[in-house]
């Protein structure tokens, strides 16, 4: 655990909770856990979190701003070895503990209520202005001690959204029933059960098990909240939230896991993935069947282009999936999985284009009618076995445009035969591919986006292979051992020229016991003699241009510096890329629009006039409190996209436009 405050401040945590070993100056001095060894030395030693109570529930939550606070959540006790004094009830009370010296020691903020809060339920640090002589902290909790006794452990009413600045000495409501929250980029979202003032008033009618959860949304520190609709009008198991620009309000998507009626549908790994409006009322539905992962992580095939704005790659459950039940094997629907792309931030989705020179497309009929498909976040986050993780689609804003993923060519996403898989890169946002690499590969960007660093997955190799002409070329780079590579790493923003290659040289601990292996590559030493960029003829101005587009993307026209494809040289250390507007485009019905809430996008259109084209959604949600009030729909169902510039819009959505105009614009989480 790292903290943003301070980069030389990181806690070890030992998996049972029982240890944490500290250190302030990235590891030169260690505290060591109390108790423990040479606990006595003058650094102090790191306590135990609420030593006298039972096992630690969450990993320390270090201050983003002051370094020494930290906060954990344990157990009051046991319940398998409580102790006499204790009660089941008594192990069923979760307690937060607060440090502010760095985990010397710890102040039991259930102790400090005095009866205020009956347990704890989950927490956070809540934004600071440094004020107040303690930080202040978001909380949900139950205040009500019967009403925690007879908790059964899903959503409740008799949790509430709390905030404390003096260690819980005094809290206050910010939200009442809301079970679950998370801050992102300083705006707070929050999962409650629905009708919550209901159930205060009656609590008698609300019996039985609740089904739903409601959304809201605060831009203001909690002052106030919005509830968020949705279009479907089914059940919530939880929200993804993403939220990818930290200058604007409120998300760019939310997808939802939802409660399907269809027992194929309900069975199969897929989120509906939404878009919001300015309002943060009415989200749009931007594409169905979004593939999620299966084993409860907050994770979707849902990937933001970075240095470009409006473009997605996501992975959808073709529909055919659900049309005949038979055809799915064992509950496994990855034979489904297709790849789409998006210019419009989710107003319209294509397939991939396959690269006209894969050697795939050369062994199909009919190139063409197939694509390119990607693997993404849950071929690689969501499986603990390395064997098994697939590099997804990844790129850097420091390399604008440049995408690279494995994948294949053909009808749907392959996972089972890997012999089929292979790497792909694009220079152009997505609009065009190649195949780069024959074979499944790792990779990262370094050199401010100026040079590829790849090693082959899933077998023993003796090489690193490296390209500083996005993929056109390779060069090896022999290792001193063989390694099956499972990741590399660079610096955060891909500038430098230190990799490091982490892997195992054995397959298993009987053949090596210390199979755990990294090198750490410095190409300034490798390539003791490469030659340095000449701003005046080693660069090109390039402009993004979506298939159509004529040089619109998201309502203006870019010009972005990159290195020419022949140029073999390195980019300075202090490189910084020539970015400008040069100009605003009208909005374009085909390329600045999204479907308005209730309606979805329909590619079948007979009339190519009319497409993109919106029709209204079955099953849909009326109820929502914020559909109450006045709210004008444009005949065409249309609207602008979140962060479209576009100018004229009544142009791309009809005279009958009065607005229109969304907003918004991640980082992510899931409410279960």
């Amino acid at each position: 655990m790292g903290n943003a405050a301070s980069e030389s401040r990181v806690i070890i945590q030992d998996a049972s909770g029982e240890k944490f070993w500290a250190t302030s100056d990235l590891g030169a001095t260690w505290m060591q856990p109390c108790g423990y060894e040479t606990a006595h030395d003058s650094n102090g030693c790191f306590a135990k979190p609420g030593a006298e109570y039972g096992e630690v529930l969450t990993y320390v939550r270090m201050h983003d701003k002051r370094p020494e606070a930290l906060l954990v959540l344990v157990k009051t006790c046991n319940a398998f070895n409580k102790p006499a004094d204790k009660s089941e009830r008594d192990c069923r009370v979760s307690r937060l503990m607060a440090s502010e010296n760095f985990g010397k020691s710890w102040v039991d903020l259930l102790e400090n209520s005095k009866g205020k809060i009956a347990s704890f339920v989950d927490f956070d640090w809540a934004p600071d202005d440094g004020k107040s002589a303690h930080p202040p902290i978001y909380a949900t909790v139950f205040e009500d001690g019967k009403a925690f006794d007879h908790a059964t452990g899903g959503w409740d009413y008799n949790v509430n959204f709390v905030i404390s600045s003096d260690l819980f000495k005094t809290h206050r409501v910010v939200e009442r029933c809301a079970n679950a929250f998370e801050v992102i980029n300083d705006d707070i979202y929050t999962a409650s059960p629905p009708d919550c003032e209901s159930y205060h008033r009656a609590p008698a009618k609300h019996e039985g098990q609740i089904t739903d959860v409601v959304l809201k949304i605060s831009t203001d520190a909690g002052a106030s909240f919005v509830e968020s609709c949705f279009p479907i009008d089914l059940p919530k198991n939880g929200f993804v939230i993403y939220d990818f620009h930290a200058e604007t309000r409120g998300p760019d998507f939310i997808a939802i896991d939802h409660v399907e009626e269809d027992a194929t549908q309900a069975e199969a790994p897929m989120n509906e993935l939404y878009a919001s409006d300015e309002s943060m009322n009415f989200f749009s539905l931007s594409m169905r069947r979004n593939v999620r992962a299966r084993n409860g992580l907050a994770l979707s095939d849902f990937v933001n282009v970075l240095g470009l704005e409006g473009i997605y790659i996501a992975n959808q459950i073709n529909w055919k999936a659900f049309a005949d039940p038979v055809s799915v094997n064992n509950g496994d629907y990855s034979r489904f999985f297709e790849t789409r792309i998006t210019y419009n931030a989710g107003g319209v989705w294509h397939r991939l284009a396959p690269p006209p020179s894969s050697e795939q497309c050369g062994r199909l009929d009919d190139c063409e009618r197939w694509g390119l498909h990607l693997h993404g976040p849950t071929d690689w986050s969501a499986s603990e076995d390395w064997g098994s993780r697939f590099g997804g689609v990844y790129s850097r804003s420091s390399a604008p445009g440049v995408i690279i993923s494995t994948g294949n060519v053909g009808m749907s996403l392959e996972h089972n035969d890997v012999t089929r898989v292979n790497t792909y890169i694009s220079r152009d946002g997505g609009v065009s591919w190649e195949e780069t690499k024959r074979g499944p590969y790792i990779f990262e960007f370094g050199n401010h986006g100026g040079m590829l660093v790849i090693a082959k997955q899933f077998v023993q190799v003796n090489e690193l292979e490296y390209s500083i002409n996005e993929g056109k070329t390779w060069e090896s780079l022999p290792l001193a051992t063989p390694i099956t590579v499972h990741n590399i790493r660079v610096d955060p923003s891909s500038k430098g020229h230190v990799f490091i290659i982490h892997g195992e040289t054995a397959a298993t601990p009987w053949e090596d016991e210390q199979r755990g292996s990294h090198f750490v590559v410095d190409f300034d030493q490798v390539i003791a003699d490469g030659k340095k960029c000449d701003k005046s003829k080693d660069y090109e101005m390039w402009t993004p241009s979506p298939p159509g587009s004529d040089g619109c993307l998201m309502g203006q026209k870019l010009k972005l510096e990159r290195k020419l494809r022949d140029a073999l040289c390195f980019n300075d250390a202090e490189y910084e890329r020539h970015r400008e507007v040069v100009g605003t485009c009208k909005c374009s019905r085909a390329h600045d629009t999204e479907c308005q809430y209730g309606s979805e996008r329909v590619y079948n259109v007979a009339n190519a006039t009319e497409w993109p084209h919106c029709e209204p959604i079955e099953n849909l949600n009326t109820q929502c409190p914020a559909l109450k009030g006045a709210r004008h729909i444009t005949s065409s169902h249309l609207r602008i996209p979140s962060g479209d510039v576009c100018t004229d819009p009544h142009s791309a959505l009809g005279s009958d436009d009065t607005g229109g105009r969304s907003h918004h614009h991640a980082f992510f989480m899931r409410f279960m």
